[in-house]
């Protein structure tokens, strides 16, 4: 039997499936061509002439309608899976008991269709065919690739090229969709690549289906968990507790309904976010519970009851999958960290992303730094900071008023998390108020710790140690979003939110004994090599906790507030190149580049070094570079028992402090992406320290009597055009 004459056949069932509604012209339809199903009422586009008898020759049989429809109109809601719908009762042993068989296939994969087929005739199974949506079209239209809308599905984080597999996704949703508005009670769902492995039972009672299942997976590449049912001595079901695959699925009406909830919007590879919902799935998790994170948090409430059939019905075939190598972001490290599988090992297409691809279009090079630069920093943008985190609560609004006589446009203030820490939330909100008050901006410092974070050190909070990696988060994000709620109902909204402190190797990491999935270490363990540390899985759990946040922040502030990612490589821009084109790869949402440059602690720390954040420009457009924690020392001070007197470019006196401020203001500003300059350490006032800590309160803004030093009058000249500033020696 032809090509043709399987379509024929199959269009002329589905006429039959689709019921009284749509019979007008039913056999006018057929005999003019092939029509095929879309997810509305109608049939739909009139694709290729038909013949009666197949290419070879042998009339085609008239195939029976796989089920009818419903004969009411009533369209379910397929979010609303707490409504009870009444499904329409089947006539056991009869053909109407039969579960319709849906092939999903490519209209370009014709071969792959006449393979099905001819394999399905050989087993006496009639199917329908469901016309994919194709990957290749999808990638040429005017769909963008992080968040679009094709068919009625949502798409989120699929990048350009992921965008086939994307399609594979949508097809399902399709065909679920058009199970949902047809009210089918069951339906096999077949990809054109199955194979089965013996004949299906007949009728929907010769399945023998546990009385709670929505959806039966028919797959070896289900894993299988319990056996909970025992439909016959040749047949069983188990729980379903990881795998993967969509090639071949028994699925109920109400299945079909919670799917589409859970798929709303398609975040991830679509096997791995419909098992993520599975309930068995859950049940079977362990620490760090990885199968949280392909879950759609918008739909966490929703289940499924998941069974895996006992042989497998279906096997796949020899045959190179059509999505190729346009993998979503996360397929690797979801099939590594799920499934233990390794793409380049086990000959699974690797994701490997053009920089073309993976990375933002580059724009024009940039101007001389000396020249205007259209669409640059505005001068109100430009930021002038000062951190009032270490100022005592009884003297913040003092200092607030003097920063804001003198220039500073900015309070950063840093928050950890336990309320019974050093920086908690009572006293940021103190502190937040006394800079709203003194006509400052706030920004806030999030360490996600409660301690503080740097580069050698992202302590877990004590609450959220023992969290795996999917509660971890969830509580960054109610945090995130919880904290913006009370600097908001206090009246002192933060402009800037700074998700995590310098996590130029990651955040949140992982307890000493823990898996190391479990948090975002972007180093090796210092313990050594570690089973569960692999540098692509960390950057997938590192985007999923900063975009965590940053969906916090745009729950509470959409539009007031501006993300930033906060970095210790002011001194080493090749280093914050690689680790933002990482995050840009990884989709990692931010608004601002926040860089530490301080003389003391970076090495060759000039102001030279701080003019190559122009090298960023043109490789992210769009994201100015604030210099987020900036010192200097205008003292000389104690340290391990010697007595330091200079830094690289200037001596650490009151003059030599304001000389390097001044200079760091006018290389910040004149670069086409300077975004702003912060100070660090404005309020160590307290001379009387013991030896190391005596070259923290070097750093201050402020002298040990309270009186502010001269650096200070350079934050006021920062926002004069035309300024200049002179280097002293």
């Amino acid at each position: 039997m032809g090509v043709d004459g399987v379509l024929y056949g199959a269009m002329q069932a589905l006429a039959a499936f689709l019921g009284p509604r749509d019979r007008r012209n039913r056999k006018d339809q057929s005999r003019r061509g092939f029509l095929y199903l879309h997810d509305s009422h109608q049939m739909l586009r009139q694709t290729a002439p038909a013949q009666d008898p197949g290419e070879d020759g042998t009339p085609m049989p008239d195939l029976p309608a796989p089920h009818p429809l419903a004969a009411d109109d009533h369209q379910a809601t397929p979010h609303d899976l707490r409504r009870p719908v009444p499904v329409p009762r089947v006539r056991p042993g009869t053909r109407e008991d039969t579960p319709p068989v849906f092939v999903i296939n490519l209209d370009r994969d014709r071969q792959r269709l006449a393979a099905m087929a001819a394999h399905l005739s050989a087993w006496g199974v009639e199917f329908t065919r469901w016309p994919a949506t194709d990957g290749n079209a999808l990638a040429d239209g005017p769909h963008q690739p992080a968040t679009a809308e094709h068919d009625g599905v949502v798409l989120s984080g699929f990048d350009h090229f992921a965008l086939p597999e994307a399609a594979c996704g949508i097809s399902h949703i399709r065909l679920w969709r058009t199970i949902v508005e047809h009210r089918i009670p069951w339906a096999l769902v077949l990809e054109d690549d199955a194979r089965l492995t013996r004949r299906p039972p007949s009728g929907i009672g010769e399945w023998r289906l546990p009385r709670d299942a929505d959806i039966v997976l028919l797959n070896k590449r289900a894993t299988p968990g319990a056996t909970r049912h025992e439909a016959s001595s040749v047949m069983s079901y188990a729980d379903v507790v990881g795998g993967a695959g969509t090639e071949g699925y028994l699925l109920s009406w109400e299945g079909a309904r919670k799917l589409l909830a859970v798929t709303r919007p398609l975040l991830n590879p679509l096997d791995f976010q419909m098992y993520a919902h599975f309930a068995s799935v859950q049940r079977a998790d362990i620490f760090p519970f990885l199968w949280s994170l392909p879950r759609n948090e918008a739909a966490d409430e929703v289940a499924l009851n998941a069974y895996r059939l006992a042989p497998p019905l279906v096997d796949h075939a020899n045959t190179r999958s059509s999505i190729g190598n346009g993998r979503h972001r996360r397929a690797r490290f979801l099939c590594r960290a799920l499934l233990g599988l390794n793409f380049d090992i086990e000959g699974y297409y690797p994701y490997q992303p053009t920089a073309a691809t993976a990375l933002p279009a580059r724009v024009a090079a940039a101007p001389p730094l000396s020249a205007p630069v259209p669409g640059g920093i505005a001068e109100a943008d430009f930021v002038t900071g000062a951190d009032l985190s270490h100022c005592p609560v009884g003297t913040a609004a003092h200092v607030a008023r003097t920063l804001a006589e003198h220039g500073v446009t900015t309070a950063r203030i840093s928050l950890w998390v336990s309320d019974e820490s050093t920086m908690n939330l009572a006293r940021t909100l103190r502190l937040a108020t006394a800079a709203t008050d003194a006509g400052l901006g706030v920004h806030l410092a999030l360490h996600y710790s409660d301690t503080w974070a740097d580069p050698g050190r992202q302590k877990k909070p004590a609450a959220w140690h023992d969290l795996g990696i999917g509660a971890l988060r969830t509580n960054v994000r109610t945090y995130t979003s919880a904290v913006l709620t009370e600097l908001a109902d206090n009246g002192t909204p933060p402009t800037i939110v700074q998700l995590g402190n310098e996590i130029t190797n990651g955040l949140l990491w992982a307890g000493k004994d823990q898996d190391e999935r479990a948090g975002g270490r972007l180093h090796p363990p210092e313990s050594g090599p570690h089973p569960y540390w692999e540098s692509d899985d960390q950057w997938v759990i590192v985007a999923e906790l900063l975009n965590a946040g940053a969906a916090g922040v745009r729950a509470v502030l959409p539009r007031e507030c501006r993300t930033m990612v906060h970095l210790d490589r002011g001194a080493d821009i090749g280093g914050a190149r690689w680790w933002l084109e990482h995050a840009t790869r990884h989709e990692i949402d931010f608004d601002l580049i926040g860089l530490s440059f301080h003389a003391l602690w970076h090495g060759d720390a000039t102001l030279a070094r701080l003019g190559r954040i122009a090298d960023l420009y043109t490789a992210f457009p769009g994201k100015p570079v604030v210099i987020t924690e900036t010192s200097h020392p205008y003292r000389k001070f104690r340290h391990e028992g010697t007595t330091r007197h200079a830094g690289p470019e200037f001596p650490f006196t009151p003059d030599g402090q304001a000389a390097f401020l001044a200079g760091a203001l006018r290389t910040v500003r004149d670069a086409p992406n300077g975004g702003g300059v912060m100070w660090w350490g404005t309020c160590f006032t307290d001379d009387q320290v013991e030896d190391g800590v005596d070259a923290f309160y070097a750093q201050a803004l402020f002298d040990e009597a309270g009186t502010p030093l001269p650096a200070l009058a350079a934050f006021g000249s920062a926002h004069q055009r035309g300024a200049s500033w002179r280097h002293s020696g």
